[in-house]
């Protein structure tokens, strides 16, 4: 009886993936890698290549193309075909490099987290704490880590020849007490689960609380100045990939502190199993929005877009527009600087001399803070 139970649930098992990793999931990976294609050439042409946003963006896209292609070729091509030995040909050189690039995206989310708090929320640090240059290092570093962090993973597993057939099982080294204990417990806990959470978690919460704080304020005011609806664009979208990552990653990171918990026990379970695919299809949708939520948000890559797919020429004042628009977001910062400087100066002696309301107070000295770009 218990023969035939464990026999069902694998023919359920191998119907749910061939549908959901095998069909879904591959439609998702192509078109992903085709979004994520489109991503970074129109990132790296010179229309858009000047933005520090744009900078971690197109790392993100090449990151998780690369995770789309782990996806394809481990999942996709393996449900679909039932090409068993496909996959353990090719399994214990792609897991390990599947995994670095899983973490180098999930450490560009946050940078792209932490780059825009900083925007927002410490304008007055942005000139310091925010160039390309020190983007591209961010971007260096956190693929160094990833790379060495993963090291371990190369030895996780290893192939067997049994019965005149080759199979993957954990190798002597993958199976040692101490390397579950540090890699797949602890390690994996603070520098996979806690802190790029914390961080993304925080930056979201905060910029979130001062946007909204900064509308609440301006309506109080009565003021009839607008925000740039690119900069307020931006911001939306940054906050719809951070969104979106979290809707579809804490799923996977509390399965994976499970299993690091439980082992190989947890995948007994059918519903555990069920769980871990649905769990890749939600990372590899995560993987594929970025073309999306681009178009979607900026309509500057809209424009770009157009002019690369369909050959359509770009607005006459485009190069002109958007050099204006840099010079005077700079002019406009360091001029805001000085005035917010100026202005509480005199302001404070004007209210040490002549009493005032504290609320009036406030709203004055916010104005006079610089806008988000």
């Amino acid at each position: 009886m218990n023969n035939s139970t464990n026999g069902f649930d694998e023919q359920r098992l191998a119907d749910f993936k061939r549908i959901v990793e095998g069909y879904l999931l591959s439609v998702v990976c192509i078109c992903g890698l085709l979004g994520n294609a489109l991503t970074c050439i129109i990132l790296s042409s010179r229309f858009m290549r000047t933005s520090i946003t744009n900078i971690y963006i197109f790392a993100l896209s090449c990151a998780s193309s690369f995770v789309l292609v782990g996806f394809l070729l481990t999942h996709g091509i393996r449900a679909t075909f039932h090409a068993e030995v496909f996959y353990c040909l090719i399994f214990t050189r792609i897991f390990p490099i599947h995994v670095t690039c899983l973490l180098i995206q999930i450490y560009l989310t946050a940078a792209v987290a932490f780059d825009r708090f900083i925007l927002i929320c410490l304008p007055f640090c942005s000139q310091k704490w925010r160039s390309p240059k020190l983007a591209i290092y961010t971007v260096f570093s956190i693929c160094a880590f990833s790379m060495l962090y993963c090291i371990p993973f190369w030895f996780e597993f290893t192939l067997v020849k049994e019965y005149n057939q080759t199979n993957i099982r954990v190798s002597r080294f993958g199976s040692h007490r101490l390397f579950r204990l540090i890699m797949r417990k602890y390690l994996y806990f603070i520098f996979v689960f806690l802190v790029p959470l914390s961080i993304i978690l925080i930056c979201k919460i905060l910029i979130i609380k001062n946007l909204y704080l900064i509308e609440k304020r301006k309506r109080l005011l009565g003021t009839s100045l607008k925000r740039n609806r690119s900069s307020n664009a931006i911001n939306f979208l940054l906050l719809s990939i951070v969104f979106l990552f979290l809707l579809t990653q804490i799923p996977y990171f509390v399965f994976n502190v499970l299993y690091s918990w439980y082992g190989s026990i947890l995948m007994r379970n059918l519903l555990a199993r069920q769980y871990l695919v649905i769990n890749n299809l939600l990372s590899v949708i995560n993987a594929s929005a970025t073309f999306i939520l681009y178009a979607f948000f900026d309509k500057k890559f809209r424009e770009v877009s157009k002019y690369f797919l369909f050959c359509r020429p770009l607005p006459a004042n485009f190069d002109a527009r958007n050099t204006a628009l840099r010079l005077l977001s700079r002019n406009f910062t360091l001029s805001k600087r000085r005035s917010t400087m100026n202005s509480s100066y005199q302001w404070s002696t004007y209210v040490n001399n002549n009493p005032t309301d504290s609320t009036k107070n406030n709203l004055i000295v916010l104005n006079t803070m610089p806008a988000n770009f």
